[in-house]
């Protein structure tokens, strides 16, 4: 589950940049080459972004002027547990994303124009499906196909030097940083907290 909305004035970006835009982000955060095909399908699936035109935004300078790189608010939601680790990276993506238009204009974009505010929304407040959900439930959703193919033996291969989450199946390096658990022995990589927790739970004495 992640969502985003970007406003903006109205008729400061065209259907192009706005394409250009999702592109960019979804190319990072949808990239699917060190993920299974069963939880890539679960997470663009889970994955929404649109655009708001707002008429008429002022700032306290006054009316936003056309003669700049439009003044943006982004608003990234998910669940509460996943905030931390995905403001990290999001803020860096769309800003990335919203540069790479400015550039493409030629507009200069002024200090404080550019806004990324990561939400976090609590357990029992997160409406999956129009039921009330928790971060574990969103988790066990994505995961869910995974998990039935894992159990009929359609587990990915793992290349050298990396570890597969045994909740999302997405590889992980091994090294300096890597989450990891210790079980029997065995070293388990995790690519979030969220797995990680998903897995210990799983572990936990019924």
């Amino acid at each position: 589950m992640i969502l985003i909305e970007i406003a903006s004035p109205a008729g400061r970006f065209d259907e192009a940049d706005r394409q250009s835009i999702a592109e960019h982000i979804w190319s990072v955060v949808l990239s699917s080459d060190h993920a299974p095909a069963e939880t890539m399908y679960r997470a663009r699936q889970m994955a929404h972004l649109g655009f708001r035109d707002l008429s008429y935004w002022h700032t306290g300078d006054g009316p936003a002027s056309p003669d700049v790189a439009p003044p943006v608010v982004a608003s990234v939601t998910v669940p509460k547990e996943w905030q931390d680790e995905t403001a990290r990276h999001m803020i860096g993506v769309i800003k990335a994303a919203i540069r790479q238009v400015d550039n493409a204009h030629g507009r200069r974009r002024e200090p404080g124009t550019m806004w990324v505010l990561v939400n976090g929304v609590a357990d029992g407040s997160i409406g999956m499906d129009g039921k009330a959900s928790t971060a574990a439930d969103v988790l066990h959703a994505l995961t869910a196909d995974y998990q039935a193919a894992v159990k009929a033996g359609r587990g990915m291969p793992v290349p050298e030097g990396r570890l597969v989450d045994p909740i999302c199946g997405m590889l992980v390096r091994h090294g300096a940083g890597a989450i990891t658990v210790e079980d029997n022995g065995e070293i388990i990589g995790f690519c979030a907290p969220g797995c990680r927790d998903a897995y210990l739970a799983q572990q936990a004495p019924a």
